[in-house]
């Protein structure tokens, strides 16, 4: 499926917004603790979830989850050729259910617990900051669970 600048599931959001997750994210990262706090919540969020990570290299996978979080914010900043926004296909079909079959209804704890680690991990972590979390992330939740 080819991704459009008018994909309604990436409309521009304000680049404050984007600016101020991708900061917070930084500073997230800059913890170890941040994505080992994210997947222990997530992972024991509901048996259908760890059984999915059940043979899981945490290191690697949380690898692909700083990249993944870093390549949503982008591709709502990027034109539609850019690298971020061709990259999402791949990561929607990835998740898909011919793939992780990451259903979409697995995005809801996802949210959840990534935003308690990062309300945990960041000093700065206000509501203001967290409405950017949620709708720079809910922009690429709003993608995957539409070709799911």
């Amino acid at each position: 499926m080819a991704l459009v600048m008018s994909d309604p599931f990436l409309d521009a959001l304000p680049g404050e917004q984007i600016e101020a997750f991708l900061a917070s994210l930084r500073r997230c990262l800059a913890v170890p603790a941040f994505l080992e706090d994210f997947y222990a919540a997530f992972v024991g969020s509901s048996d259908e979830v760890r059984a999915k990570f059940a043979h899981t290299d945490f290191a690697r996978q949380a690898r692909m989850l700083a990249d993944s979080l870093f390549v949503i914010a982008v591709a709502l900043q990027g034109r539609e050729d850019s690298p971020a926004r061709v990259d999402l296909p791949r990561l929607a079909e990835r998740h898909g259910r011919h793939q992780l079959d990451v259903r979409p209804e697995h995005y809801d704890a996802w949210l959840a617990c990534l935003l308690s680690a990062a309300r945990a991990t960041d000093p700065q972590f206000t509501s203001e900051l967290e409405e950017a979390w949620r709708a720079t992330l809910g922009a690429g939740i709003a993608y995957m669970r539409a070709r799911y």
